[in-house]
């Protein structure tokens, strides 16, 4: 791809575009297809495969171990020391492949109990959550030794091929689901093509890393030390893991077991619009981590961190607020053209499970100095408070309220520990200029945002959408006034000239 040439600002940059148009494409082809997909399999088969997914990704997670490789390489790769890359990767190898077996255990136990677990599931409905569970399960058994592949080429700064693996995953995997409902095959189809394509994606950088990076693995090598710095470090970020599993993955298993498949789907739509937003903060997120690490290393100043942080939530803010704003006020509508009226109380669990991002979602630079520096502890003490707070409201509220009531949950877990309780950790552990971080990014952009949420119910009040064309120039037109009232109000000169890159210098970053 002639990245070699490209140096790490530009790569970044570049990648930040590519994870854009990457997010775009699937929330436009999305929302086309997930309405379609599930007149084609049905309301509770969606719930159903919903349920699946979300129970296998439980399991299926990489314990932290991603993020020790990335940060362990990124050390030895600043100090030139590729023998000790090879030795980490020789290691972390072996520990990836015995996990791979405990897994394999864990879904087996798992798939004994459905029965028992899922009671308010029909026979039929438990009979289909089978077949799809052991489809994804086996596939995820067998390419979960793999998950350290996206390490490594973050790692070496390589984010413009692993962006544009990510469009050719989203490209080939919706292409082939829709070719697979077309000619009828149903619930089972969407499994396949999801395994048919994590396949593909695997095999293309396996070549490209042996190709381009060479990277060589050391697999004989032993180190009790290293070990147990990885093993430390992972134990974290494997309590994040499986926190975060339970603030939103595991609500569809508590919605299956309490409320019905029905509510899982209304869940899952929320979700899907909480996802898309999610997707927009996080595209810049990993492109960053070799750059913390090297002023970490060279330097530890904490106040080029706090403008990095300034810079990138800006930005971030600046996407996640027209999503966030744009959804608040017209959102109601939206959901209801686009899923149908069976599907409007998912507008009230999106809202609750977005609100919150417009302050989490664009502190990603904290979190990943938070790892960088080794006090990922703190967040996963953190998560796990939020995910029992979660839980709590979660397992009280859904068998009345069902989908909205664990939505509640969610939004009083986030409000209480990841923007309260996290910030004050960002400030007094880390050493991040919190109240000056708010200062320059939310409220120097308060003001254009609230005048477009006004903006935005005035143009939702006054005019009804009859299709989701014309709520599409509904849309637009909000989308046009955020931005101008965000260009007059709040741009500064380098996010001015960052808008007209974009815009004007695509191709010539190319």
């Amino acid at each position: 791809m002639g990245e070699n040439n490209i140096d790490s600002s530009k790569q970044i940059k570049v990648g930040a575009i590519m994870s854009y148009l990457s997010i775009g494409f699937n929330i436009i082809v999305g929302l086309l297809y997930i309405p379609w997909m599930v007149r084609e399999i049905g309301q509770a088969n969606y719930g159903i495969y919903t349920l699946a997914m979300s129970v296998i990704s439980f399991f299926v997670m990489d314990f932290g171990l991603s993020s020790a490789i990335s940060r362990l390489i990124t050390r030895s790769r600043a100090k030139n020391d590729e023998k000790s890359i090879q030795n980490i990767l020789g290691i972390t190898a072996k520990i990836y492949l015995f996990i791979a077996v405990i897994v394999a255990i864990a879904l087996v136990v798992f798939f004994s109990l459905i029965n028992n677990i899922f009671v308010n599931l029909s026979v039929e409905e438990i009979a289909k959550f089978k077949i799809v569970f052991c489809i994804a399960g086996l596939f995820s058994i067998i390419s979960f030794p793999f998950i350290p592949l996206n390490s490594i080429i973050i790692s070496y700064e390589r984010f413009v091929f692993l962006k544009a693996c990510d469009l050719v995953n989203r490209v080939v995997t919706m292409g082939l689901m829709i070719i697979a409902l077309i000619m009828g095959y149903g619930l089972y189809a969407l499994v396949l093509v999801n395994v048919l394509s994590g396949i593909l994606i695997i095999v293309i950088k396996l070549h490209y890393i042996r190709k381009s990076i060479q990277v060589k693995i050391n697999i004989k090598y032993k180190n009790k030390e290293t070990l147990t710095g990885i093993f430390k470090f992972s134990v974290w970020m494997t309590i994040i893991v499986i926190s975060q599993r339970f603030i939103l993955t595991i609500t569809p298993a508590v919605l299956g077991a309490l409320s019905g498949s029905i509510a899982i789907s209304v869940f899952a739509i929320g979700h899907v619009i909480e996802g898309y937003t999610w997707r927009f903060s996080e595209a810049l997120n990993g492109l960053f981590l070799p750059k913390i690490t090297r002023i970490v290393t060279e330097s530890d100043e904490r106040e080029r961190i706090t403008v990095l942080m300034i810079k990138v939530g800006r930005v971030q803010l600046f996407i996640v607020g027209i999503i966030i704003i744009g959804f608040i006020s017209l959102g109601k509508e939206f959901i209801i053209l686009w899923m149908g009226i069976d599907f409007q109380d998912s507008y009230y669990v999106a809202l609750l499970l977005v609100s919150t991002g417009i302050i989490s979602f664009t502190e990603n630079i904290a979190y990943t100095l938070l790892i960088v520096l080794n006090k990922i502890r703190y967040r996963a003490i953190v998560y796990v408070g939020n995910a029992i707070l979660t839980l709590f409201v979660s397992v009280l509220l859904a068998p009345k309220f069902g989908a909205i009531g664990s939505a509640i949950g969610i939004f009083v877990g986030n409000v209480v520990f990841s923007i309260i309780i996290m910030n004050i950790i960002y400030n007094r552990v880390i050493g991040l200029n919190i109240v000056r971080f708010f200062k320059e990014c939310h409220l120097k952009m308060l003001f254009p945002m609230v005048v477009s949420l006004l903006v935005g119910f005035l143009i939702q009040e006054s005019f009804s959408a009859p299709n989701l064309i014309y709520f599409a120039s509904k849309a637009a037109s909000l989308a046009v006034v955020y931005f101008l009232l965000m260009w007059v109000m709040s741009f500064n000169s380098y996010e001015k000239k960052l808008v007209k890159g974009v815009i004007f210098k695509i191709r010539k970053e190319r």
